[in-house]
């Protein structure tokens, strides 16, 4: 790819010497042969091709727009010398036109040395650079004297022509503004060639190309202006050879790398880390990077469709191009071991969040188990008494022999049991709420009242429908009737319980018919009164949720 490229180079160069050479011998042999104007016409075509072709050239390579565009100017300015040129000594047997178009060489004899200046200032300048102010300001008094030297006529300070005589560029003299005109010529090339000589030191590669061009020019100026006669016939066309010179020095800095170029891609893709190849629509390699691993057809073609892994570590890339297809590897060696790290990371974690989640597990266990621990005690100690009671019972039940007796033993033993349970259920609510409907209450005391019948008892019961209640004050309400009960169940006939609503409190009502003296249950309650052996035991409680 690379001697490919070399020899395309090397092939450009000699057609340009070629030409080069048959533009010198149209000249030798227009001034040996009648055939003078053929050839100087040959002539002048192969210059303007060769500075076409060179203008094209430019405009494919260079990257810079300001470059690239100044580049081109003088390029176009070569060519309308050259065309003027032509024009006076082939085309014109008019003095005057011929004399107006010798002036006009003066136009790019002005301009190409500041454009050449102004080209030496964006010489390794990066993309964003423009020129300053001052340097573009300079094309005012370029433009000045151009116009100084087509107006001539009018004033004759630049050239000057004898009176009586055809003014034509045979027959005159010079005057101070030539000199001045010459001058501006002079400082703007000097400064240029100055200019690219010193930044000639920042190339890295072929730096001495710019330096044996502008030698060239300064020594062919000073071999032209000392008259030598071999001079004269071999490079006697100052415009010819001075357009030469420019190009060669123009495009050495192009060839040095002072002037940016998109070309070179061929060597930065071959030497590119990156380890790619760019093949045809067969998949036919055609451009491949130093350190791309060769890779079959079959291998090509998977890539396209998808993602190939080779050697396990690495992986194999296939897009469409233009005309072709890119191919590139991928190292995933470090992203295969990130992701077994990360898998071991995550069975690592999976493991501690099972013994998390088990530890977990068995101190909700024990905390469970503390909590009914606690509700269990809580509850012994508000039941202890039935409790004891309960076990004398039991006791009572194992002894006595009188079925009667035993039968009512058992009833006993049914109540002081229901008012466990249900105390304890009563608690468990308390635990999740504080509010409760009365239907609950209602509940426990129906049990309760399942055991009392069992001893030939009447018992009823009446509640309001959707009144919700203090769960404490239910525990209150049922604690004193199991109290009651519990002191003059062998004595007592009937039993009626209603809850009430009130205003915004509820109120308990207990009437129990017995023969037993309850009085000391009065201070429990808010009323207490005794009628024909039927006691009657009153007191309120706030509603749920009521101020």
């Amino acid at each position: 790819m690379k001697k490919k490229k070399e020899s395309s180079e090397q092939l450009n160069i000699v057609i340009f010497l070629l030409l080069v050479i048959a533009a010198l011998v149209c000249r030798w042999l227009g001034k040996m042969s009648a055939g003078r104007i053929f050839f100087g016409t040959l002539r002048t075509v192969i210059y303007i091709g060769l500075y076409i072709g060179w203008a094209i050239s430019i405009h494919k390579r260079v990257i810079q727009k300001s470059v690239r565009n100044t580049l081109l100017l003088v390029a176009g300015l070569m060519v309308f010398w050259f065309v003027v040129r032509t024009t006076k000594y082939f085309f014109t047997y008019d003095l005057q036109i011929s004399r107006y178009l010798w002036y006009c060489y003066y136009i790019p004899m002005l301009f190409i040395p500041l454009t050449a200046l102004q080209a030496a200032f964006l010489l390794g300048q990066p993309e964003e650079y423009r020129l300053p102010g001052w340097l573009k300001g300079l094309c005012i008094p370029t433009g000045i004297l151009s116009i100084f030297v087509l107006t001539n006529d009018l004033h004759q300070l630049v050239f000057a022509f004898p009176e009586g005589a055809a003014w034509s560029d045979s027959n005159y003299t010079y005057g101070w503004g030539y000199y001045a005109v010459i001058l501006w010529e002079i400082v703007c090339a000097l400064i240029g060639f100055l200019l690219m000589l010193y930044k000639c030191r920042h190339s890295r590669k072929k730096k001495y190309l710019p330096l044996i061009g502008i030698s060239a020019t300064v020594l062919y100026a000073v071999i032209y202006v000392s008259g030598v006669e071999w001079m004269k016939k071999i490079g006697g066309d100052i415009t010819a050879v001075l357009c030469l010179f420019f190009v060669g020095i123009l495009e050495s800095c192009v060839r040095c790398g002072l002037i940016q170029t998109n070309t070179g891609y061929e060597r930065l893709f071959e030497v590119c880390t990156l380890g790619a190849q760019i093949t045809d629509q067969d998949y036919n390699v055609c451009y491949t990077s130093s350190n791309a691993m060769p890779l079959s057809k079959k291998i090509m073609k998977e890539a396209m469709e998808k993602e190939v892994v080779i050697d396990k570590k690495t992986l194999i890339q296939n897009r469409d191009i233009l005309g072709g297809h890119v191919l590139w590897q991928e190292d995933i060696e470090d992203i295969i071991q990130l992701l077994e790290r990360l898998e071991e990371n995550r069975k690592t974690i999976e493991e501690s969040n099972c013994i998390e989640q088990e530890n977990y597990q068995t101190k909700a266990a024990i905390n469970m188990l503390r909590e009914k621990n606690r509700l269990f005690d809580k509850l012994q100690t508000q039941t202890a008494k039935q409790i004891d009671l309960l076990n004398d019972l039991l006791h009572h039940y194992d002894e006595e022999e009188n079925q009667e007796k035993s039968r009512r033993l058992l009833a006993k033993i049914s109540l002081v049991g229901t008012y466990i349970k249900r105390r304890g259920n009563l608690e468990f609510i308390e635990e999740r709420s504080k509010i409760s409907d009365a239907a609950e209450l209602e509940a426990c005391i129906e049990e309760s009242f399942s055991s009392l019948r069992l001893m030939d008892i009447d018992c009823a019961c009446s509640f309001p429908t959707g009144e919700e209640i203090y769960v404490s004050d239910a525990v209150s309400m049922y604690q004193f009737f199991e109290t009651v009960v519990e002191k003059c169940v062998d004595t007592c006939d009937s039993l009626w319980i209603k809850l009430r609503s009130q205003g915004e409190k509820l109120l308990f009502c207990m009437e129990i018919e017995s023969k037993m003296d309850l009085t000391i249950f009065s201070k429990m309650v808010q009323s207490c009164t005794c009628e024909d052996g039927i006691w009657r035991f009153t007191f309120a409680v706030e509603k749920a949720g009521e101020p």
